[in-house]
């Protein structure tokens, strides 16, 4: 091999040499680049999976807030203003306990009869409807056409007044000699029913519930 030849063969192995080392380098180097560009989207896209979720949760609590808002926002108004109702309408009638005094219930084949007139005079006169039930048991058992021996007449058993036959008639004006009774002895409702059963003047004659057993005994049937 001349000089020429030694050179340039020389020459081609260093290039050869050179040319596999920069094609392992560049192999090399696509290799990390790829690795980082592939580390860097996984990286950027579980970094903006995160962030959706985060916020997906955020938006979620808040829109359940909002509507757990609305919900008792909604069924909170009515359920207030049906109580109010209640309370404005009702303040006393349905109440077995009044003025520190249990009234005691009626039987129950009388539940549920003459109600509607009941209630009208219990609200018209301020009056509990248990304590209008528990008279009319007491006084007629619920009979609109029984007549005593002394002649009270009707459910609450009255002695004066027209019609006293028609139940309408006859709880509307009961109701209203007993809350006027009820008044007249401030709220007590002993010396209201002894009233009602004996009379005011014996109330006034004895200074409280008169001696007599039957009063006594009409007390005990209707408040304890």
């Amino acid at each position: 091999m001349n000089p020429v030849e030694h050179v340039i063969s020389t020459r081609q192995a260093e290039f050869e040499r050179a040319f596999e080392a920069a094609k392992q380098s560049s192999t090399t180097f696509e290799t990390k680049l790829n690795e980082r560009l592939n580390a860097t989207t996984e990286q950027k896209t579980t970094s903006i999976q995160t962030v959706t979720d985060a916020e997906l949760n955020r938006a979620r609590e808040v829109y359940e807030a909002l509507i757990n808002q609305a919900d008792n926002t909604s069924t909170k108004v009515p359920n207030t203003t049906a109580e109010t109702t209640a309370t404005e309408t009702k303040p006393t009638t349905e109440s077995t306990n009044w003025n520190n005094y249990q009234i005691k219930p009626i039987s129950a084949e009388n539940e549920g009869k003459y109600s509607e007139l009941i209630k009208t005079a219990a609200a018209k006169y301020d009056v509990p409807e248990a304590l209008i039930k528990r008279v009319i048991q007491v006084e007629s058992n619920f009979n609109p056409s029984v007549v005593s021996s002394a002649g009270a007449t009707g459910l609450m058993q009255l002695m004066y007044g027209s019609n006293r036959t028609d139940p309408a008639t006859n709880i509307d004006l009961g109701t209203k000699q007993l809350a006027g009774y009820i008044k007249k002895y401030d709220g007590d409702l002993k010396l209201a029913l002894a009233a009602y059963n004996a009379g005011p003047g014996n109330v006034s004659k004895y200074g409280g519930v008169p001696p007599f057993k039957e009063t006594q005994n009409y007390l005990t049937k209707i408040i304890e």
